[in-house]
């Protein structure tokens, strides 16, 4: 067996509970491997894919192995961990001929850390192909993984198995250039695989370099390390939003918040208002207000503000204003404009990314699918949108930056928490379903859907005297709150309930 014979490819799926059934129903017109080696969810779907594997003809070994056992769940995640498990596994029985790994990629949902760190995939299967001699398939649920996650894949693997058999994919890139290389390199590389004369070359897209990426990695790449690693050789951020602001790099460290002479509380403001500016950033007269609204005059207003920025760049490792290659604050004309490094992940786009697909899953009656992204949103959510910055800069009323966000985004968390506990409720498991609503009364005791539902269970449960409990929760927490009336609708749900 040659590296050459081993595939790379990707399935994408439309259906959680048959992906396995469906892609050994296809891969056995394609080829016939003599080791299968699986990596599913948990026990239970590993003994029912050992099980359904075993069917198959011509295969002389199967087994398989939960996300927990080949690290894929480690927080934080670490590939090289991974495929070192992976290899200590597969290489014990390569005498018997080539080997198969079929892989569930819903662990990118499993941890928060998997979730951040997901587009490190393809590279270490581009790996194991080239290096262990072992064939990778890569399961994808359509219907569960995000959009930036289907996008990774797509660009990932270098064949999509479809009703045809592998089908090579157009929009491949290899892992050098899709974790390291520049824009123009990449164009470079589709280009050519359209025609060979629209290649520029190497030398060309060389002088190019700086476009979309950081010139420097060359100097940093260590030539002891296996190209596994070179995963982290390019600047990525991982931005967590949702309780205390924080950014972590490509190596696990996290952005230190409190340079010598910097003030953290305004330079982490700072930070968290021009990331909610997004591209169009912002004015230095509307930071300076913000930042200092008790200033006697403009100007030294905007004076301070020139030194906070200049602290902020010290905290994500920029140097100095000239250093283009961490250009991470740029200052065009009048206003600033927060420049993330390139395929930066964000908390919050994916928590509204699966909260938005877990809606479109329980319309569809898809409950297997919805509680997927459901789980992976309650995790996300560690607390509420930037709790850390002082509510002298959150609670801004003429600029409502932050406050209005924080108040929608934890009442999609409350939707969240219901969501799963009507399904945990419809499953009969009911310990289950209090706890979801209990997650939501922990942050408001008097989130009405968190009460409605824990009513909806005990009367499920047969349990009146939880029902009136729980009502008068809700009383006894709505005498803190002088203003705030009795819900009509939670009273009528309570005197359904117990008629």
């Amino acid at each position: 067996m040659t590296k050459n014979s081993c595939v790379n490819l990707a399935l994408f799926a439309t259906q959680q509970k048959l992906l396995f059934a469906d892609f050994f129903k296809l891969y056995q017109t394609a080829a016939k491997p003599c080791r299968i080696f699986v990596i599913a969810a948990d026990a239970n779907a590993v003994a029912r894919v050992e099980k359904l594997v075993k069917r198959i003809k011509n295969v002389g070994f199967a087994e398989g192995k939960s996300f927990a056992e080949m690290a894929l769940l480690q927080v934080p995640i670490s590939f090289r961990d991974v495929a070192s498990r992976i290899e200590r596994w597969i290489s014990p029985t390569r005498k018997q001929g080539p080997a198969l790994l079929v892989v569930d990629m819903s662990w990118g949902l499993e941890t928060n850390s998997a979730t951040a760190n997901f587009e490190g995939w393809p590279a270490l299967a581009e790996a194991l192909t080239q290096q262990s001699e072992v064939s990778i398939a890569s399961l994808y649920n359509r219907r569960v993984l995000i959009d930036e996650q289907l996008l990774v894949a797509l660009r990932g693997h270098p064949q999509i198995l479809t009703s045809k058999g592998p089908v090579d994919n157009p929009h491949w890139l290899p892992s050098r250039l899709q974790t390291r290389g520049a824009l123009r390199e990449q164009v470079d590389f589709w280009l050519g695989a359209i025609a060979p004369e629209l290649r520029i070359g190497t030398s060309a897209a060389a002088l190019h370099a700086a476009e979309g990426a950081d010139p420097m990695w060359l100097l940093r790449r260590s030539a002891e390390e296996p190209s596994t690693i070179h995963l982290d050789s390019r600047d990525r951020w991982k931005i967590r939003c949702f309780g205390r602001l924080r950014i972590y790099r490509n190596d696990g460290s996290q952005v230190n918040w409190d340079p010598p002479g910097g003030a953290t509380r305004k330079t982490k403001t700072l930070f968290a208002y021009l990331l909610q500016k997004g591209g169009h950033g912002a004015a230095t007269d509307e930071l300076a207000d913000l930042l200092w609204p008790d200033a006697k005059d403009i100007e030294a207003a905007r004076n301070r503000l020139y030194h906070t920025v200049r602290y902020l760049r010290l905290a994500l490792g920029q140097p100095n204003e000239r250093d283009e290659t961490r250009n991470y604050v740029r200052r065009e004309g009048s206003r600033y404009v927060l420049v993330p490094p390139e395929r930066s992940w964000l908390d919050i786009s994916t928590f509204e990314q699966l909260c938005r697909q877990s809606q479109g899953h329980i319309k569809a009656g898809s409950s297997d699918e919805a509680l997927i992204c459901l789980q992976a949103a309650d995790r996300l959510y560690t607390g509420d949108l930037f709790e850390d910055i002082p509510v002298e800069y959150a609670d801004d009323g003429e600029r409502d930056w932050c406050w209005s966000k924080r108040y929608w985004l934890r009442d999609m968390f409350f939707k969240v928490q219901r969501d799963a506990a009507r399904i945990y409720l419809e499953r009969n498991d009911y310990s289950a379903a209090l706890a979801h609503c209990q997650k939501a009364l922990a942050i408001d005791p008097l989130c009405e859907m968190a009460h409605a539902e824990a009513m909806q269970v005990f009367k499920a449960q047969g349990r009146r005297e939880a029902i009136d409990r729980q009502f008068k929760l809700y009383l006894d927490s709505l005498k803190h709150f002088d203003n705030r009336p009795k819900s009509a609708s939670l009273q009528e749900l309570h005197r359904k309930l117990t008629a």
